[in-house]
This record gives C-alpha cells, sequence and structure tokens, in this order.
C-alpha cells in the first residue's frame, strides 16, 4: 500500500507507453496542481457539446434548448465533480479526456431528474418550472397543451440520454479504458432505472420496511450520486485494484448518505433553498427511512394519520405540518440523522486509508462534505 506521506509531493499513478496492457504500475512525481474547483471544466465541455449539437440538429432545437435550459438552471454537479477526482485519484491526468466523459454524466443526470419530475408531476426543478410544465406554457399550444408538455419531456430527457453516450464515447481515452469504465456506466444506468422503478412501487402500495427504503436509496441514487462516478474516473485512469477498492469503501457509505440527507430535506427544507415544493415528497407518498421508521415506531393513531394523509393529492401545508411532526417525535427523524453520522464516519475513515494523492483525497473530503450539507429549514427540523 502507498501512504499519504509517500505521496505528499503529489505522487500520482501513471502508466509507460505499453504499462496499461501489461498492467504494470509504476509512481512519478507531478508538478502540476490538481487543487480547485474542477466543475467549470465539465461545463466547458458539457455546453461546447451542446452548442455542436444544436448546429448539426436544427430539427431537435426546441429539445437542445429546453435542455440547455435545464442544465444550466442550477445543480451542485456533484456526479462530474466524482468522476473527475476518482480519475485523478487513480493517476488520470488528461483533463480534456475526463471532462467530457464526466459531462456525459451530467447528462445522464438531466435525463433522469425531467423523467423524474414527468412521474412526480413536480411542478419546480431548481426554482424553475419542470421541463413538461415548461413546455406546456410555451410553445403556443392550443389544445392539450398538458400532454403535450407531458410527452415532449420524455422526448428531451430520452435525447439527454441518447446525448450522454454520445459523450462518453466520443471522450478521448483508448477504446479498452472506456470499454472497462463503461462495464460501471452501464450497471450505474441499469441500477438508477431499477431503483427508481422500486421507490415508484414502494409509494403506489404505501408501504416499505426500513430495510426496503434503504436499498431502493442506494440504488436510486447512493450508488449513482457517488460510487459509481467514483469509479468510473479510477477506470478511466486505470487505477489499480486497491485504489478502485477504497474509493468504493468510501461512495458506497457516502451515497447512501447523501441521499438519506435528501429525504431530510424533502421533508423539511427550505423551498427557497431546493428549489421544489415544499411538501411534493409527502403529497406523492415517498416511502423514505423517515417514514419507515415512524411507521414502526408511531402509535396506533399516528400511523392511521400517517395512511390517511401520506401520498395524498389535497395533501395541504396543516396536513403536511402533522406529517412532520410525527416524523419528529416518533424519533424518526433522529435516528435518520445518526444513520447519516454514521455512514460519513464510515466514509471518512475509509478515504483516510486510500492510497491516493493528497490533493485527491482533500477534494473528495471537501465534496463529501458538500453532498451531505443541510440547507436552511424550516421552523422545528433544526439547523445543522
Amino acid at each position: 500500500m502507498i501512504s499519504r506521506g509517500n505521496l505528499h509531493r503529489e505522487a500520482v499513478f501513471s502508466r509507460g507507453i505499453g504499462a496499461g496492457r501489461a498492467g504494470r504500475l509504476t509512481v512519478v512525481t507531478s508538478d502540476r496542481s490538481f487543487e480547485g474547483d474542477v466543475r467549470p471544466l465539465v461545463e466547458r465541455a458539457l455546453f461546447d457539446f451542446l452548442a455542436e449539437r444544436r448546429r448539426i440538429l436544427p430539427d431537435a432545437e426546441d429539445l437542445l434548448s429546453e435542455l440547455e435550459r435545464v442544465a444550466r438552471a442550477g445543480g451542485k454537479r456533484l456526479r462530474p465533480a466524482f468522476c473527475v477526482w476518482g480519475y485523478r485519484a487513480g493517476g488520470g491526468t488528461d483533463d480534456e479526456a475526463i471532462a467530457r466523459a464526466a459531462a456525459s454524466l451530467e447528462l445522464l443526470h438531466t435525463f433522469a431528474i425531467i423523467h423524474d419530475d414527468v412521474m412526480d408531476r413536480s411542478p419546480l426543478r431548481r426554482g424553475s418550472p419542470a421541463t413538461y410544465r415548461q413546455l406546456a406554457e410555451t410553445n403556443g399550444i392550443r389544445s392539450g397543451a398538458d400532454r403535450f408538455g407531458v410527452s415532449a419531456a420524455i422526448l428531451v430527457g430520452d435525447l439527454a440520454m441518447a446525448l450522454a453516450g454520445e459523450m462518453w464515447w466520443t471522450a478521448a481515452f483508448e477504446r479498452e479504458a472506456l470499454t472497462d469504465a463503461a462495464r460501471v456506466y452501464h450497471a450505474m444506468r441499469e441500477e438508477v432505472i431499477g431503483g427508481q422503478y422500486l421507490d415508484l412501487l414502494a409509494a403506489a402500495r404505501g408501504d416499505a420496511t426500513p430495510e426496503e427504503t434503504r436499498r431502493i436509496s442506494v440504488l436510486k441514487s447512493g450508488r449513482y450520486t457517488v460510487e459509481r462516478p467514483l469509479l468510473i474516473g479510477a477506470a478511466l485512469a486505470a487505477a489499480p485494484d486497491p485504489v478502485r477498492k477504497s474509493l468504493a469503501r468510501f461512495g458506497g457509505p457516502l451515497g447512501e448518505a447523501f441521499q438519506l440527507r435528501d429525504d431530510v430535506i424533502g421533508a423539511f427544507g427550505d423551498p427557497a433553498v431546493t428549489g421544489k415544493d415544499a411538501d411534493s415528497d409527502l403529497r406523492e407518498g415517498k416511502q423514505t427511512l423517515l417514514i419507515a421508521l415512524a411507521r414502526r415506531a408511531g402509535s396506533r393513531e399516528q400511523r392511521a394519520t400517517l395512511d390517511e394523509l401520506l401520498g395524498s393529492e389535497t395533501l395541504d401545508a396543516a396536513g403536511a405540518e402533522r406529517l412532520r411532526a410525527i416524523i419528529r417525535d416518533t424519533g424518526a427523524l433522529a435516528e435518520v440523522r445518526e444513520t447519516i453520522a454514521q455512514l460519513l464516519f464510515e466514509a471518512r475513515a475509509a478515504l483516510d486509508e486510500a492510497p491516493i494523492p493528497d490533493a485527491a483525497a482533500r477534494a473528495l473530503r471537501a465534496l463529501a462534505d458538500e453532498a451531505t450539507a443541510g440547507s436552511p429549514s424550516r421552523a422545528g427540523e433544526g439547523q445543522d
């Protein structure tokens, strides 16, 4: 194992000509700084690519414009950032190539959130109209505007998925590296779709055990946000197994902590910060760990209230506050917070032991803090 001390001078893993095929690895020092925010690098690759597509696909102008609107509306770019730092943790140094590959993950995420808003009928995304509403309201549709908006939004999401694949396979990596990383990429896509289905199914059934909700959290968001992007980057760098295993041990618990924190924000967060309807998760009946624990610990009366109000399309602000009170009073909120803290402890401990350059470790530690940071909260939720 390469200790952190031996990497003090920003030693990075590097493969010489032919060494990648032979699987031999050498450690060299680099004067190049890996510090700084990598997201402007990714955004430049993303928006240059979309501008190029608009020149080549004029008939898809409306769809591409909407895709770019969503991409520019905000977002932390966590998935591409984890991908880039997974690559750098494994010794990768080609910024242009990794920026393009990482930007494909942002397009994949854009596909996911556009379709997610259609499924959840969420009116807002990042403080702006969701795509299905934007397209229904801005195209001069005389009749059937809502149906048009939903149909067109599905197409925008489909286009984002297609373009994500194009960006991926045209990144300037050797075919062998792309193929190796694509195994992780494909698994990630399948997991997020499977997890989303399980999420919908649990909400439709109106019940899920704590274990089931945690499994859904891992599949639909945890791996897709942190672990898989890290491992994609590491594979593109042809990182050795100890690095990949360390990144997985870091990314697994961090990804779940990210989703659990997102569930807390979804139920208790300030809509002025989240950019989403304040009560949408409760109105949609999402079966999160918060809900599963509240149901398990609640009294008969509290469980009856959960059954009555959770997932109600007519849920009003007073009803949402009743649900939040149950989540607090049963201890579910406190238990989820404790679970998040434990997962973060596991992730940070794994990172401390990871055989990666100091700069990559610092960047990943900062990303971990960002991914699990809270938003300004409503009364009663408490400040982080």
